[in-house]
């Protein structure tokens, strides 16, 4: 990969993680009048705005937010592509790979986002015991999966497994995707 491949890529991907966020922000009905929530609104609602004139949510989850994602993914995979110098003709025959990479790139996100949620929130556990605003957010992000865990496991005393059982889990489905679909789809997503 290349510097400008490196630099388009990690656009994307910066970006279409505050995409995700968004729409995670919106099922968990976090405080939306915390400044991250604020910084979040403010850097998706240009484009979301207009979406969300034509996709409506559905039991809480963001659609337009999801297609953007999406698009974002699908549109990366072939920019990627012609910026390491491969001809437009020779993606042609590949086109219907566009709507996978699409896919798989709402997955990948998604799973980044609850990962460096959970790590976040662990990590800052440790130092912060107070009622800051980020800890809080971050609190209710995670709250939603790490929820049911906590309800299976054993009671540990002051040790909360939940973040690693989760990490765990989101590790094994990333193995389980390279598994299912080729390493250099994947790639791209």
């Amino acid at each position: 990969m290349n510097s400008i491949q490196y630099l388009v890529d990690t656009l994307f991907g910066v970006y279409m993680l505050i995409v995700m966020l968004r729409m995670w922000l919106q099922y968990c009905k976090a405080d939306f009048y915390n400044p991250i929530s604020q910084a979040v609104v403010k850097l998706t609602d240009p484009v979301l705005n207009p979406l969300r004139k034509i996709f409506k949510a559905y039991k809480g989850v963001d659609i337009a937010a999801l297609l953007l994602v999406f698009i974002l993914g699908a549109v990366k995979f072939p920019l990627l592509i012609l910026l390491a110098g491969v001809s437009h003709e020779a993606l042609l025959p590949d086109i219907k790979w566009f709507a996978i990479i699409g896919v798989l790139s709402v997955v990948k996100i998604w799973g980044e986002m609850i990962l460096y949620v959970i790590f976040i929130g662990a990590i800052l556990s440790w130092f912060r015991r107070g009622n800051d605003p980020v800890s809080y957010l971050l609190y209710q992000l995670g709250e939603p999966l790490l929820r049911p865990i906590r309800g299976i496991l054993p009671k540990t005393g002051m040790i909360d497994f939940s973040p690693m059982i989760l990490a765990f889990v989101l590790f094994w489905l990333n193995k389980v995707m390279y598994d299912i679909v080729p390493y250099s789809l994947w790639a791209f997503a």
